[in-house]
């Protein structure tokens, strides 16, 4: 049971449901798909009711803030149902009272987490220097637009704050919060841009606030000045806008978390799971797209790119000389 944490239409979470799917399929696994509705109230009583009901050998679920060690008690009355956690939300203190994989729950397997701020503050370092050109003609100002109030949202935040330290004359004006959402996003952008007229980087903590952000600057890239834009996620609408100029970057690779920890269920069912998945460390690393490799990697985004790969291929227990996992998106492992 792959639990998504938003809806059926989420531009992001559809995409991961949809590779997980793809995954399953391909090593032989049934899959069954419930959503949290973007809310962890709802999350924890669908589960709760999906739990008593037909309880999976296996789940994999992304724990929301604020709600770790309420979700993990509820799986503990559980013991049959293996726990794969995807991404590492939970905040300092949740993380001391559900300790990692398997210390305090048993049937918490493993965790496949990314490292967000990594992955921001490469993000942004990207888009630094893409505008360093602006920065010295007067326009220094970096703002953001970020997501709901929470781990994630902190994480993405804590890297850019990084990238931008460490490269001046940028600075930032302002980091908001737009829920997720591209209406808002839009709306937003537009007043940050009227408070600081300077502003030559906006950062986005999603594509789907970027696309936003990048139809918000439209009637000024029209006349002449140029913005330095990014996000996270990798959706197929930011490959056009990247090879059209509109955004400058984006970051991901982690639609394929669900397909990755569902080759982790197979080598688990196959004993062959290691026991560093337990140590709460990034098990794969998030990577830039940007207009010197977005002709390579854009062809990736698309189902049909996967349809015929075997992601045994990526199993440890059929690779028994390989140690670790290489859960890495490129053009040679998905010919």
């Amino acid at each position: 049971m792959f639990v998504s944490p938003s809806t059926p239409d989420d531009p992001f979470f559809s995409r991961v449901e949809l590779f997980t799917r793809l995954a399953a399929q391909s090593l032989d696994l049934d899959l069954t798909v419930v959503y949290g509705d973007a809310h962890r109230i709802y999350q924890h009583a669908e589960l709760e009711k999906r739990l008593a009901n037909s309880p999976p050998d296996y789940l994999l679920v992304q724990v929301y803030s604020g709600s770790g060690k309420s979700l993990f008690d509820l799986l503990k009355r559980y013991p049959k149902v293996s726990v794969i956690s995807l991404e590492h939300l939970l905040l300092n203190h949740e993380s001391e009272n559900v300790g990692l994989p398997g210390q305090l729950y048993p049937n918490w397997v493993a965790e496949i987490a990314f490292d967000n701020a990594a992955a921001s503050e490469l993000l942004g370092a990207y888009l630094l220097s893409e505008c360093e050109a602006n920065a010295l003609a007067g326009r220094p100002g970096v703002v953001g637009v970020n997501g709901l109030h929470g781990q994630e949202a902190l994480q993405r935040q804590t890297g850019l704050i990084e990238a931008v330290d460490q490269k001046a004359p940028f600075f930032v004006h302002q980091v908001v919060n737009a829920k997720w959402q591209r209406p808002l996003a839009y709306q937003q952008t537009k007043a940050l841009l009227g408070r600081y007229p300077d502003t030559s980087v906006i950062w986005a903590a999603s594509d789907w606030m970027a696309l936003g952000v990048a139809e918000a600057v439209e009637p000024m890239t029209k006349q002449g000045v140029t913005f330095c834009i990014g996000g996270f996620d990798w959706l197929p609408e930011t490959v056009n806008s990247i090879q059209s100029g509109q955004i400058t970057a984006s970051v991901g690779g982690h639609f394929m978390i669900g397909a990755w920890a569902m080759v982790m269920v197979y080598d688990h069912l196959h004993g062959s799971l290691p026991d560093y998945v337990k140590q709460g460390e990034p098990l794969f690393d998030l990577h830039l797209m940007h207009k010197g490799n977005v002709n390579e990697l854009g062809p990736l985004l698309a189902p049909k790119a996967w349809q015929g790969v075997d992601f045994r291929s990526y199993s440890l227990h059929h690779n028994p000389g390989q140690r670790k996992y290489r859960f890495v998106v490129n053009q040679s492992q998905s010919d």
